[in-house]
């Protein structure tokens, strides 16, 4: 963790960056079992089940247990998303937003003060992200879906569990400690449907 000094206005304040760690699954053949990659030096590298002893030339990527090809395309269809309460998504350390047209969805989700949220990807591989759709406040008639792969309270746990070490910040600590159990614990991978 860096802390960075920075005079706002008349208020000097120290400042530091939120990021999410990037999620690194294991190799994997087809039925689960982990395999440890061997780079080749003059050929073709390759797969290896350290147990066996059996080389593979593609691996597969393990995910909730599963062996998985990874996510193909653009995401189409999001069955059943989960209603939480709205303000939920202000948690999300969002990565990519995105404007949502449906006037019905904007009015129900407005009406209720709920917002939807899933998993989801954008294009090839193993990013998986949490969907926030909200009704936006800015731009009515209009939802946003908010994109990301961290909670900013989990985050700031941590940065400020640091800083209690350091300083006396345990009534913060204790303030985000509540904010943390009003948000929905669901990971991203537990979302995603395969």
């Amino acid at each position: 963790m860096v802390w960075y000094n920075l005079n706002l206005g008349k208020y000097k304040v120290k400042y530091t960056p939120l990021s999410v760690e990037e999620t690194e699954y294991e190799n994997c053949d087809s039925e689960g079992n982990i395999l440890t990659k061997v780079s080749g030096k003059f050929e073709k590298g390759y797969f290896i089940n350290e147990k066996t002893g059996e080389k593979h030339e593609k691996a597969y990527k393990l995910i909730n247990g599963k062996a998985s090809e990874g996510f193909k395309g653009r995401i189409k269809d999001i069955e059943n998303p989960i209603m939480v309460e709205g303000g939920e998504s202000e948690d999300l350390l969002t990565e990519k937003e995105f404007l949502v047209e449906n006037l019905n969805l904007y009015n129900d989700l407005t009406e209720q003060n709920k917002e939807m949220v899933s998993g989801g990807w954008f294009g090839n591989g193993y990013k998986a992200y949490k969907l926030y759709v909200t009704p936006s406040k800015l731009f009515k008639g209009f939802c946003i879906m908010k994109c990301g792969r961290g909670q900013k309270s989990t985050i700031i746990k941590q940065v400020v569990g640091d800083l209690v070490e350091m300083t006396e910040l345990k009534s913060k600590l204790a303030s985000i400690e509540l904010t943390i159990q009003k948000v929905n614990k669901t990971k991203v991978e537990d979302l995603i449907k395969f």
